[in-house]
């Protein structure tokens, strides 16, 4: 592959490598994400997601505690960005509009379902740098088997 088709800068959708990395199969929680929105005062408001997985190229799906700041912001407005680190050398941020697809999510009613229309996907990959780990997460204790039974709900297209 040329250094040019390497340094795609934007794209419509997901390219196959962050693609499969946000499909994560099996219930993965990594690599993790960090979704920023809009706060009531026009500020950034950031925060970090595990249950962030890709739906298609062109949707993206997580879930998000019913009294959480990023639930609220999304509520009142809808635009969103999304972005990611992950190895093997992946650093992609993605523009999108949200949506809350489920209230209360099915399985647990302190959360809500939410999917992103994916409008814009932006290569941040560093030329002369590689990516050898990202943000990791995992549940613990009795959490196991609640993300288990939460991630086979969220994977239903």
């Amino acid at each position: 592959m040329s250094e040019k088709q390497e340094r795609w800068r934007r794209s419509p959708e997901l390219l196959e490598d962050a693609f499969r990395a946000w499909r994560k199969a099996d219930g993965e929680l990594n690599p993790s994400s960090v979704v920023a929105t809009v706060d009531e005062d026009g500020c950034p408001h950031i925060a970090p997601f595990g249950s962030m997985r890709a739906v298609t190229p062109r949707l993206m799906r997580f879930i998000v505690h019913r009294y959480h700041d990023t639930l609220s912001n999304l509520k009142r407005d809808a635009r969103v960005m999304v972005a990611m680190i992950s190895d093997p050398d992946i650093a992609v941020s993605i523009k999108g509009n949200a949506r809350v697809v489920e209230e209360p999510f099915i399985l647990d009613e302190n959360y809500a379902l939410v999917e992103i229309d994916i409008n814009e996907v932006k290569n941040d990959m560093p030329i002369k740098i590689g990516i050898e780990t990202g943000i990791a997460i995992s549940p613990s204790g009795p959490f196991v088997e609640w993300w288990k039974q939460l991630w086979k709900r969220m994977s239903q297209d």
